[in-house]
């Protein structure tokens, strides 16, 4: 019973785990280059910073979450964040906001070139940032599609912490063990 009630609190604990958030201020912020392969253990394709500031009244300005810079899709064309060593991962979610006019987006999850999940459109525009959560696991890519050929403003890009993840393979692990020893 013991183990059964630290397995169930250690569970319990990775619901006020901390998330990993990817801000993108640490970055110059030149819109010229491209997010490098590997930062923060992604690829980013098609993907790049701006600074907030760079264009007032913009979305890059009002989706600004974090205190300078946003990620933008190069182009006003999709984007995907992949996994820079291959290994499967969870996507939280992100803010989004239009650049320039209003806008819708969606997103699919692919595993080893199979595609796991998609999103219906979301809309997103120009006055503010836009959460968007869908907590996937078990995928090695994410993409985001968009209507419009202009570009949308994204901002603190959440997955989990490994160490929650850790935390909760532990203690479901645990739970299955208690679980066997008392059959």
């Amino acid at each position: 019973m013991k183990k059964t009630i630290s397995g169930l609190a250690l569970l319990s604990a990775c619901a006020f785990a901390n998330a990993a958030v990817i801000h993108f201020d640490d970055l110059s912020g030149d819109e010229t280059q491209p997010i490098a392969a590997g930062y923060a253990g992604f690829i980013w394709d098609n993907m790049g910073t701006v600074r907030a500031d760079a264009y007032p009244g913009s979305g890059f300005d009002t989706g600004a979450v974090s205190p300078m810079n946003t990620a933008f899709n190069a182009y006003g064309a999709p984007a995907a964040v992949s996994s820079a060593d291959g290994n499967a991962w969870q996507f939280t979610g992100a803010y989004f906001t239009s650049a320039w006019v209003d806008q819708e987006i969606s997103f699919e999850g692919w595993r080893s070139g199979t595609q796991l999940f998609a999103s219906g459109a979301y809309t997103i525009d120009t006055l503010g940032p836009r959460w968007i959560e869908l907590d996937w696991a078990g995928i090695d890519t994410l993409v985001v599609y968009n209507s419009s050929p202009t570009q949308w403003a994204m901002d603190e890009f959440t997955v989990p912490e490994p160490g929650s993840l850790a935390l909760m393979g532990t203690s479901l692990a645990g739970l299955m063990f208690a679980r066997r020893r008392k059959r």
